[in-house]
């Protein structure tokens, strides 16, 4: 496990080398990067404050009760083609043996992550308190990935790190 989290972390500091490096290297643009557009962006209204606490409340809610199948339910049409159920599950189950718990936890901002089409793919970052059981210490990152299209949104993606 530790081997997996040491590659991770590896590959994540070679990208953002990367990207500090092309960034300071590249010419003026005319058009705005797409660093720009995530540095200033407002989330649609369809991904207001109610939502945002509604897709926190039924992660915690789930993941507190181990209740994995309401976990993947959270996942839009996009992200279920992509995975089954058992193996969402084998994911959930490692969170919740290695952070036991999420106690409490806020929004805090969103990042534009992406465009593909008419569909934006936006971030949204959680402060999370852990419980005093987790491996990791207690206070951690909720991300939940969102894609939204018109007056819809689905959940791309969820992760839970230690921070």
């Amino acid at each position: 496990m530790q081997s997996s989290h040491s590659v991770i972390i590896l590959l994540l500091v070679a990208n953002l080398v990367a990207t500090v490096w092309f960034g300071l290297n590249e010419g003026p643009a005319s058009q705005p990067t797409q660093a720009a557009k995530a540095a200033v962006h407002e989330l649609p209204s369809v991904v207001n404050s109610e939502v945002r606490g509604q897709l926190y409340d039924d992660f915690a809610k789930a993941f507190n009760a181990a209740d994995y199948d309401a976990l993947y339910n959270m996942f839009g049409p996009a992200a279920k083609a992509q995975f089954t159920k058992e193996s969402a599950k084998t994911e959930f189950q490692k969170l919740t043996k290695f952070f036991h718990s999420v106690e409490s936890g806020g929004f805090t901002h969103s990042e534009l992550s992406g465009t593909q089409g008419n569909t934006n793919i936006y971030v949204l970052y959680y402060a999370v308190k852990l419980s005093e059981s987790s491996e990791f210490g207690t206070s951690g990152i909720l991300k939940i990935t969102i894609a939204v299209q018109g007056g819809e949104y689905q959940v791309y993606g969820i992760r839970l790190n230690a921070g």
